[in-house]
């Protein structure tokens, strides 16, 4: 069972915060999955995040010792998984198919056996190629796309970043711009302009922190630094103002090799792991890795 302060779906969850929301969090859970009839309009969608809500709310009631909830919502869990596994063996919902979405989701949400997901890894790369690594993927997948890529191989992730056609990311600074747009069109787009300072595609920022320069919290007091250089990137800097003092990672290629840069905060420890698969523990302060 988890415990305060411990990794819960890939980021940390401190039981006070839980204790105090849990109940509105499970009323509003009963009200999403509640008996609706006609209005079900896309049961893979709904199924598949019945599924990792329900891990979720699992997870939840482990931190705060809730062992009988605990082991209901992961039953339940499982229960929409099977259901979601079911779905996309018949042909309506196949996973032989182009749509980055249908693939990417399940594989994120780690919804699929493991011979399903074998297939959708492939599929995956092989519809990619098809729409010649551009982003395809909607409001709801957009954020995960990069980290299943990565998953398979983090060159892949590097070539869907890097590319400048539409829709891509790069395509925004290619054509003018200083900001992230509503739509991959942004000035060029059709029927008018939307918000050219935007929120949703600057998910693609998560995967730079966590994955590309390899930031994430490890426990109370502890960060894990796993940078990860790639493509044809020869520099990458992220920080960010953590509760106990500045976080950052850097690397840049010289004529010797990789060089990281890290800076600790006060009153921590980072785990640094290099791509080699070189540890260390940093104390606080500026480190630099050779």
């Amino acid at each position: 069972m988890l415990k305060q302060g411990q990794r819960l779906s890939g980021k940390i969850f401190d039981s006070r915060v839980h204790s105090q929301n849990v109940t509105g969090k499970e009323k509003w859970l009963g009200y999403l999955l509640g008996p609706c009839g006609a209005l079900l309009l896309n049961a893979v969608l709904a199924t598949a995040y019945a599924s990792w809500m329900m891990r979720l709310m699992s997870e939840i009631a482990g931190v705060l010792g809730r062992e009988e909830d605990e082991r209901r919502y992961a039953f339940y869990a499982e229960r929409a998984k099977e259901a979601y596994q079911a779905i996309r063996r018949t042909p309506a919902y196949t996973l032989d198919t182009d749509r980055q979405a249908m693939l990417v989701r399940p594989l994120y949400l780690e919804l699929l056996d493991e011979t399903q997901k074998k297939f959708a890894e492939n599929r995956l790369i092989e519809a990619m190629e098809h729409y010649r690594w551009r982003v395809g993927t909607g409001f709801l997948s957009t954020p995960f796309i990069l980290g299943v890529l990565a998953k398979i191989n983090p060159e892949y992730a590097y070539r869907l970043l890097e590319n400048k056609e539409m829709p891509g990311w790069l395509f925004m600074p290619k054509t003018g711009a200083t900001t992230i747009w509503e739509s991959w069109e942004g000035t060029e787009a059709q029927g008018g302009i939307a918000s050219l300072d935007h929120y949703s595609k600057g998910a693609v920022l998560g995967w730079v922190f966590s994955e590309m320069c390899g930031i994430s919290v490890a426990g109370e007091n502890k960060f894990r630094i796993a940078p990860v250089p790639g493509g044809s990137f020869t520099f990458a800097k992220v920080e960010y103002q953590s509760v106990y003092g500045k976080v950052s990672c850097g690397w840049e290629r010289s004529e010797h090799g990789w060089k990281y840069r890290v800076c600790v905060p006060a009153n921590t420890v980072a785990e640094i792991i290099l791509p080699g698969g070189e540890r260390y523990l940093a104390n606080p302060g500026e480190h630099v890795f050779l």
